[in-house]
């Protein structure tokens, strides 16, 4: 069973990005490429938040694909916090009205949430005080403050992040992006926080931290940053895997055919060289998602 946490996939893309006819999968090229990677499923993340380079997602679109192609795709919704009332109106019974109209839909949680706002704005803690209470995972992309992009504002060390993985025990965070696998390491400098940093891990690590501390924080190994933080040392990597095998989750993240998301052929190879368990390979690449979505899948 191979499960992947985390696509961008859309019924009719338009918009380009980056450069001239590029622009987010498909479902048709999404399906393509499940096939040739020999993916199961895929949840598809919509994107809501205006900073992000993509069009915006209705939930129509969302269950549409998965209505076209029955039993490949997972359905997660997506809720701007600064909607659907002005924040200093926003209550968490706003959220709670939408988000249960979600899960009678069918959606599996939230994601990926990308707006440049602080982790401690008022109005994403009362969206998170609803996803808690409805018991949906939240996806996330995190920076700093100094980076002009998309994504939940943080300082080195996670310190507004870690007051919300208090705050919310109950609440299952995957984490992505730079800003977040970035901090596996010791020794962080704000160049490194937003990049791909190379060479060996050091010790004192935020993110492993975090991960002993928090039950409910967990990685989503998608795109360059989460494949980086294992191939950058890969005997750290192999520890580590086996340390958290039960919170760590595959994800790709294929913005568009042009990517090459290399983490499932990452993770055979070592797998079959014997670096990484048989238990940890199927844990990460499909059993945890399966046992945090309730998906009820055989294999």
């Amino acid at each position: 069973m191979i499960i992947d946490i985390h696509a961008h996939v859309f019924a009719f893309p338009k918009r380009h990005y980056g450069q001239p006819h590029n622009t987010f999968m498909s479902m048709e090229e999404q399906i393509a490429l499940m096939d040739a990677k020999g993916i199961d499923q895929a949840v598809i993340l919509p994107l809501a938040n205006p900073e992000t380079p993509a069009e915006l997602q209705s939930w129509g679109e969302v269950l549409y694909i998965c209505e076209r192609y029955p039993g490949r795709f997972i359905p997660f919704c997506n809720i701007d916090p600064r909607i659907p009332r002005r924040p200093d109106l926003i209550t968490v019974d706003d959220f709670l009205e939408i988000l249960n109209q979600c899960k009678a839909l069918g959606f599996k949680g939230l994601g990926e949430v990308t707006a440049r706002i602080p982790w401690d704005d008022p109005a994403l803690d009362k969206l998170f005080a609803a996803c808690e209470q409805v018991g949906f995972p939240v996806i996330f992309h995190t920076i700093t403050a100094d980076v002009d992009s998309y994504g939940l504002i943080d300082d080195i060390g996670f310190p507004r992040f870690e007051k919300v993985l208090n705050k919310f025990p109950r609440l299952n965070f995957l984490g992505h992006s730079p800003g977040f696998w970035s901090e596996i390491s010791g020794g962080l400098t704000l160049a490194d926080k937003n990049s791909y940093p190379q060479g060996p891990v050091r010790p004192g690590g935020r993110l492993p931290e975090l991960l002993r501390r928090y039950p409910n924080l967990n990685g989503d190994l998608s795109a360059g940053s989460g494949l980086n933080a294992l191939s950058r040392d890969p005997e750290h990597a192999f520890r580590f895997i086996e340390e958290f095998q039960d919170r760590l989750f595959l994800g790709l993240d294929y913005c568009s055919v042009r990517n090459n998301m290399r983490h499932i052929e990452w993770f055979k190879e070592h797998r079959d060289a014997g670096r990484i368990s048989r238990q940890a390979y199927e844990k990460i690449m499909g059993q945890n998602a399966n046992q945090l979505l309730q998906l009820n899948l055989k294999g």
